[in-house]
Parts: C-alpha cells; structure tokens; sequence
C-alpha cells in the first residue's frame, strides 16, 4: 500500500515537473514576407513591435524568430523600405510553433510625397523642430544620429509652426550612448517644438560596444535613462511602491493655465484644488485584457522628490514634476510600463522631455525592487488622503492610439509683466455698505462689465459688452472675463465664476479691471478682458 502510494507520488511529481518544465520552453515564429506581385523580398525587418526581439529575411522572404515562453501574445511587424507595415497579432504558446505570411503593399502615397522635394528655406528650421520632437532634449540626445535624413519629407504650417514628418522608409536612429539603433516607422509625426504627437513601429537593435569599458558605460546608461522616467514611473505604480521612488501624486480639480508668481502647493491642497492620490486609487490590473489601467478624471501632477527642481513653480515643493492628462479617462499599460492603449494621453512638463534618446525596448530588464522607501516628509494629511474617483471598468473603444508629448507645462511661472502694460483701466473702490452684497452685485459697479444670473443654468454669466456678439456663432463661444486672482491667472467660465461665487466681499482687497488694450500684456487669455482681485490674507 505504502509503495503503492509512493509511486503515485512521485508519478505525480514527474508530470508536475515536465508541465513547468514546457511551460518555461520558448516558442517560435516562422514566416515568408512576399511582395504585391508574389515575389519573396530579402532584408525585410520582422520584429516583435517595441522590442529587440526580431530578424531579417533571407534571400528567399524566409525569417524566424525565437520568443521566451513569457511573451504569450505578440505583435509582429513586418516593415520594409517602400513599402506599408503589414502587422499581425498572435497568441503564442510555450514549445509551439506559428507560421506566418506576410504580403507587403507599396506604399505609393509616401512616394508621391517624397516626389515634390524636401530641402527648401525652412529646411534647417523644420529639422531642428523635427529632430528634436524625436530625440527628446536629455544629454544622449546629442550622441543620437538620424541616419537616413535624406528619406525624410518634412512640411510646416506658417500659420501655427507646426512641423509634419514623413517617410518612403524607417527612420533609422543610431544611439551610441545607450548601444541601440532604432528603426522606427513612422505612421505620424507632429510637432511645433513644444508639443509632439508621434505614433509607428520600433525595433530596436543592439549597437553594445566591443571594447570592455564603453560597453559598461552603455549599460550604466541604460539603467540611467530608466531610472526616474515615465516608463519606470508606471512600473513603480502597477507594483504599488511609488513612495520608494520618492514618487507623490495629486489630482487636480482646477488646472492653471499659468502662474504670475511662485505659490505653496499645500495652499492648493487645503483649497481643495489639489487632492493626493494613493497608487490603487487611480491603478487597476484588468484580468480579462492582462493589462494595468491608469484611470483619472481629472489631470494628474506628478513629483519626483528625489529631483530637485529650483524653477518648480511651488515655493514648498521645489522637486521636478510632470502633469498626466487623460481625455478620455484611461489609459493601459503592461507590468513593464509600456503604454498599450495611450487613448490621447498628454503628458507635460518633465516627462514630455523624453524621447528616442532615451527609449528602451519592452524587453529590457526591470531592475530589482531591493531599494528601501525613503524618508521625504509629506504634507500634512497626505498619504491618509485619497482620490474619491472610482474605476470605470466598462472601457470605451476609442481610436485615439497617439501619444502627445508637451513640453510646454499647464503649470508656468509667467514673466512679471511691465507694471505700465497692465495698468488697470478702472479701480473699484470698496466700501463697508458692500458687505451686505454679494461680490457681483459689487462687479456691477464696474463700467462695461455685464453680471447677469441665467435663471436655466442656475449659473451667473460675466463678460464685458463688447464682448457679448458671438461672431463664430458656435453656441459653445465663451466671453467670460478672465480673473487674475491673487496673481493667479484663470479663464473660462468653468473655472471663473465657481471660484468668484465662493468668495464674499469682505475676503477682497481690492479689484480692478483691465478692458482694452493693456489685457494683451496677458495674450490671448485676456482677449476677453480681465478682473484682477486681491485678497485679505
């Protein structure tokens, strides 16, 4: 009986050991890559999108490629000069085998394109604005070459500045500094040297030195251009260890579009404007789809505590920041911080500095999580606070794929503009009868200025007359007046008039308006006139 038992154990332990064994087995893709006419084409990247994971076809269209077992789904890429990627998606399993053909199509409208010429008297101009929104501006940048630039047309918008790329071939990138040479075709390319759109295909192949000491230095920077990044920040989130990294976030209910001067972050706490946020109050793992979701209803700002950051618009928080806004509320990404559905994220300020410079195939390995948390005092109160947004489980399909990279931050520290610019047009003066009223029945006072209450909305309406005819007649045209209020400048009714309902007449100071001509020391935020209020403190 005990033998027999004995046996069965140890048949069971066999079985268990040969099933872990074939699950750890890798598994390959094989394929041909055919032209339109049916005839094999050779030098053909195949590649695993966003990886160093790939080859090139023999002299008859023929490739393989070997995945570790962990890659269980793929997204192969098949790409080459003139002709449109062909990409398949496949499901892997562990000691499998998938065969795949590819039939590349040619890509006659990029030819076309390339026909009318690329070199004219902007060239300099639209390539340095186009060079940059690619490599980023970190210090490897300016290792990086681009090495078919001649592949390259570029256009530009004279009205807006804006920059658009595109190519008969893969952009091929070489970057000593981390030993990688991408090729990256490129679907889309926009940008006006402060925001970039970008979308295509990668592939990234190693370019590691043979001489023992550069090799070295090139894996360091490897380590160096993951470390602090976008990428590792979502590692740090999907692993909930964001305090380890001296990572804090905040959710912000009202976005600045500048500041007139410095301000202490916890003010915009305690307002309520800003509210902290915990790692799994905005982080889901979806089970169904084997991905994270990072979800947000509102903008979120980032710190990096580990970075100081002297320019940091925060007197109390001088750390490097950045800003993730989320159109359509979600975003997915996998446990190794690759962005699988961007949906429009935008990303500002220190984060949307990165580029190819810095970029790092899927497969690079995470480093380990052996560091211990730091110790960085928070502001009162906040890690026991936590975002009161919920999840949407149900996800949208949206076909927004791109990434948007603004390095022109919601949050700017304005220059001081010239005391005779701004002169206000007219001065309110306040007296101790005004307390009985509410702060607009005192802006009545002031000349030109309509305060009207919209009895449907339930809302007041606030805009000089001039200002009142709707010459695009969109009925989402809005002439509210802008506010500077503390030297903090606001627009848009959603943002002014909530906040001048919420404070009372004994809160002001003083207010004054800014009417014609001196509103454009503020651009096109004043265009529709500003209200300037300072408050007791």
């Amino acid at each position: 009986m005990i033998t027999s038992r004995f046996i069965l154990i140890c048949i069971f332990l066999l079985h268990l050991s040969i099933t872990c064994h074939s699950q750890d087995k890798p598994w390959q893709i094989t394929g041909t890559v055919y032209g339109e006419a049916g005839n094999a084409l050779s030098s053909v990247a195949v590649y695993i999108n966003n990886t160093s994971l790939g080859t090139y076809t023999d002299k008859a269209g023929h490739f393989r490629i070997t995945l570790p077992a962990r890659y269980t789904k793929a997204e192969l890429v098949a790409s080459f000069v003139g002709y449109k990627p062909e990409v398949k998606q496949l499901q892997g399993a562990p000691g499998r085998t998938s065969h795949v053909i590819f039939k590349l199509d040619l890509n006659n409208v990029i030819r076309e394109v390339v026909i009318k010429g690329k070199r004219d008297r902007h060239w300099r101009k639209k390539w340095r604005i186009f060079e940059n929104g690619l490599l980023g501006d970190s210090p490897f940048a300016r290792q990086c070459k681009i090495v078919n630039s001649e592949s390259i047309t570029l256009d530009i918008d004279e009205a807006t500045g804006r920059v658009t790329a595109a190519s008969n071939e893969p952009v091929v990138i070489e970057n000593p500094a981390l030993g990688y040479q991408v090729r990256f075709h490129m679907s889309k390319f926009e940008s006006d040297g402060r925001k970039t759109f970008l979308s295509g295909f990668k592939f990234f192949e190693s370019l590691l030195s043979d001489d023992p000491e550069t090799r070295r230095k090139q894996l360091r920077n490897r380590e160096f251009a993951l470390k602090d990044s976008f990428r590792h920040f979502l590692v740090a989130l999907s692993r909930n260890n964001l305090e380890t990294h001296g990572i804090e976030m905040f959710s912000m209910k009202m976005t600045r579009e500048f500041y007139l001067t410095k301000i202490p972050l916890e003010r915009e706490v305690t307002s309520g404007n800003f509210t902290p946020v915990v790692a799994d109050s905005i982080c889901y793992f979806d089970q169904a789809k084997r991905c994270f979701v990072l979800h947000s209803n509102y903008p979120l700002l980032i710190f990096q505590r580990r970075l100081y950051n002297n320019a940091s618009v925060f007197s109390d928080y001088p750390f490097k920041y950045s800003q993730i806004v989320l159109p359509n509320r979600y975003c997915s990404f996998t446990e190794n911080g690759w962005l699988l559905t961007p949906n429009g994220i935008t990303i500002h300020d220190a984060w949307a500095r990165e580029g190819f410079a810095e970029m790092l195939p899927i497969d690079h390995p995470l480093p380990d999580e052996a560091t211990s948390p730091m110790q960085v005092s928070l502001l009162p109160g906040t890690a026991r606070m936590r975002d009161s947004v919920t999840p949407d489980l149900e996800l949208p399909v949206i076909e927004m794929q791109q990434t948007s990279l603004n390095k022109e931050g919601l949050l700017q520290i304005a220059e001081k503009p010239n005391e005779s610019i701004i002169k206000p047009d007219y001065a309110l003066s306040i007296s101790e009868s005004d307390h009985s009223g509410s702060v607009f029945d005192l802006l009545k006072r002031i000349p030109g200025l309509r305060v009207t209450f919209d009895a449907a909305s339930h809302t007041y309406k606030v805009h000089f007359i001039e200002n009142n005819a709707n010459l695009n007649a969109s009925p989402d045209f809005d002439n509210t007046v802008a506010l500077v209020l503390d030297k903090v400048l606001y627009t848009g009714a959603d943002n002014v008039v909530p906040i001048l309902n919420s404070l009372t007449v004994r809160d002001i100071k003083a207010v004054s308006a800014i009417r014609y001509g001196n509103s454009a020391a503020f651009g096109a935020r004043g265009g529709n006139g500003v209200l300037v209020i300072e408050t007791h403190k």
